[in-house]
């Protein structure tokens, strides 16, 4: 008892702390493990998984049907009151006699087997469901892409805004310095409390966005954790860092030529127009006889002295459509038309993808151009910032020049991680219209 005591003891102690390490552990994610992760815990790409797998459970239900189909009957009957009965002379003995017509409790019992011998219908159905199938892997792999280029957005747009903060903490760090010297100088009376004021100002607008910036951090983690399919309570660490994503754009080649074959959009579109000519296939098949064939085999428990039963029985089935006032051949023409606009569709996607495969290409040039141009800008003003500082603290340059420096170094900081977050977002674009994301 002693024993079990402790033991129930131990794990009211440790058991809350187990629960809380379930709940609340930490998951560091370079970018390639959180698409991993995402592939594996996201509950929509779970869904068209599960929208495949009943895919297939439709391609047998529709084979089956072709397939024998054997069924079994049993009826149970009991007449009640008195059983009729046929009266006769028994010419052997000359006597009046009586046969009863029926028995008192009886039970009828079946089995019958049937084989659809053909069907245009059901051969044209058969494809289609395959082709379903087929719809529905292209949906996953589709869903599987496009969850993999949010994921990387949303990684990257994270690692945006906590360089941003970062670049905002550091300014917020220097202005505070200069600050602090500013009144230094001002209590000397060698700078005017105007100018005091008006870095304090640039201070304050530094601390307010970082404060914007730190409650954005904390949303987009919490949207993140739901796109990957993470725990709530989880803490995500990001290994990864913006250079190195950088390096990997920079150190990646493409090809040269769009093979449009590869594009997800175009293979579930092709699958589109094999839907419409399997529709208007199915439709012209409704013009042909339907022909199976059967098996019945039946009998009784309990018989009468006089029992028709017909025990086997063997027959054939033909259903012919004879006359519908035209009204399969209006359905034949609206198939005919829908089997007509996906071919236009195919057409429109087929140009329109290629064009913008082109674009993109070009998009992502200029992406990449645009950010070196504000690397650039960024040494530069930085070293602006640098030199009017210097200036300020000899009293060469007014407080609004150094204020002046700082918003242009830290706008075109910010125009540099724009120019970067455009890169990667024309990255996964091309990425995504090449199939190679």
């Amino acid at each position: 008892m002693k024993h079990k005591f402790l033991i129930k003891t131990f794990l009211l102690i440790i058991l809350p702390y187990v629960v809380l390490s379930q709940h609340d552990s930490t998951i560091t994610l370079t970018l390639n493990n959180a698409h991993q992760y995402a592939i594996t815990n996201n509950l929509n790409l779970e869904n068209a998984k599960l929208d495949i797998e009943s895919a297939q459970k439709k391609v047998w239900e529709t084979t089956a049907i072709g397939l024998p189909q054997i069924n079994g009957k049993i009826d149970y009957q009991n007449i009640p009151g008195k059983i009729p009965s046929f009266s006769f002379i028994d010419f052997e003995t000359g006597e009046p006699s009586e046969m009863p017509l029926a028995v008192k409790n009886s039970a009828t019992y079946s089995i019958t087997a049937a084989q659809l011998v053909f069907s245009g219908e059901y051969i044209v159905g058969l494809q289609a469901s395959k082709t379903y199938l087929q719809i529905s892997k292209l949906s996953h792999e589709k869903q599987e892409m496009d969850l993999k280029a949010d994921v990387i957005t949303s990684y990257i747009s994270i690692l945006t805004l906590e360089h941003n903060l970062g670049i905002v903490n550091s300014s917020i760090e220097n202005m505070e310095s200069l600050v602090r010297e500013t009144r230094l100088l001002n209590k000397q009376g060698f700078l005017e409390s105007t100018d005091t004021d008006q870095l304090q100002i640039s201070l304050n607008i530094l601390i307010n966005s970082k404060n914007t910036i730190q409650r954005q951090i904390e949303i987009s983690y919490s949207l993140f954790k739901i796109l990957l399919g993470a725990d709530i309570n989880n803490t995500l660490v990001l290994a990864d860092n913006l250079d190195n994503i950088y390096n990997q754009i920079i150190n990646k080649s493409y090809n040269e030529t769009f093979d449009i074959a590869n594009n997800i959009d175009y293979k579930m579109i092709n699958n589109q127009v094999k839907i419409s000519e399997l529709s208007l296939k199915r439709e012209k098949t409704k013009y042909l006889p339907t022909v199976s064939a059967f098996y019945n085999y039946q009998d009784k428990t309990e018989k009468a002295s006089f029992d028709f039963t017909i025990n086997h029985i063997i027959g054939v089935s033909l259903d012919m459509p004879i006359f519908s006032s035209f009204q399969r051949n209006a359905v034949v023409q609206q198939a005919k038309i829908d089997y007509k606009k996906s071919f236009n569709n195919q057409y429109l996607l087929e140009n329109n993808l290629n064009t913008q495969a082109q674009q993109l290409r070009y998009y992502f040039q200029d992406a990449l151009d645009k950010y070196k141009m504000t690397k650039q800008n960024v040494e530069l003003s930085k070293d602006v910032f640098d030199k009017t500082s210097k200036k300020y603290k000899q009293g060469m340059v007014s407080s609004m020049d150094l204020t002046q420096a700082n918003s242009t170094y830290l706008q075109t900081q910010s125009d540099n991680t724009s120019a970067l977050f455009e890169l990667f977002k024309s990255k996964i674009k091309l990425e995504k219209i090449l199939n190679e994301l």
